[in-house]
């Protein structure tokens, strides 16, 4: 083979690779490229929020609130006095991934997959957490409502499930109708709460507490002095 012969092979080959590259890589990509941009240039937002109602102590309800709207986040916050008659809120602005991390973090928590548990007796705190997610015209959320997460996440407690004859229950075995126990514990729940309460930068952390302070110092029904007469 001589230098011209073996220049021209060596230009038909990279002909044919540029060829094949096309019709293997571009093309599809190219076909898919409208589709491809429509997703990148979606509305995306994503929403996390927690309602906490308490029995006990100088304050009766607290909600968290973290947005997202097109990488635009901004968190509210807001506490309510014993009596319900103070609220004290604010609504900031909040920079950097740290947000996306916090839903990211919940959503490998199981945030999503919670279920319902029934208010426990004697129930000091209740809590409903909810998550929402969009993408375009695509999109979902769901809520879940709780108590009481500190006694899911240590309980020892078992459920049973027992399955009765159709006929008589006379000489009935419990041993032979009774599944073996399944544990009722469950960290999920803790973990999610104690996730949004602790989420933000220190500044909205000492703005959190400083609400919950002058909150504390309000005098409500229960605590007021009694008038003279």
């Amino acid at each position: 083979m001589n230098e011209r012969t073996r220049s021209w092979f060596v230009v038909l080959s990279c002909a044919a690779l540029a060829v094949a590259g096309y019709m293997l890589f571009m093309k599809p990509f190219l076909r898919q490229e409208p589709e491809l941009d429509k997703v990148l240039k979606a509305r995306s937002t994503w929403d996390i929020s927690m309602q906490v109602y308490r029995q006990r102590g100088p304050i009766s309800q607290e909600a968290y609130r973290i947005s997202n709207d097109n990488g635009a986040t901004k968190m509210f916050y807001s506490a309510t006095n014993a009596d319900g008659t103070v609220t004290k809120w604010f609504d900031v602005p909040l920079a950097g991934p740290t947000p996306t991390f916090l839903f990211q973090q919940l959503d490998a928590d199981g945030v999503w997959i919670l279920d319902d548990k029934p208010v426990r007796p004697h129930s000091t705190e209740q809590y409903i957490v909810a998550v929402a997610q969009t993408l375009g015209d695509e999109g979902g959320n769901r809520a879940v409502g709780f108590s009481d997460p500190l006694f899911w996440a240590t309980t020892k407690a078992q459920e049973f499930q027992i399955r009765l004859p159709a006929k008589s229950m006379h000489g009935l075995d419990l041993t032979q109708v009774a599944s073996a126990g399944r544990p009722l514990r469950d960290t999920r729940y803790l973990t999610v709460v104690r996730a949004i309460e602790t989420f933000g930068p220190q500044s909205v952390l000492d703005a959190e507490e400083k609400i919950r302070s002058e909150l504390r110092t309000i005098p409500t029904k229960r605590t007021a002095p009694a008038p003279h007469h």
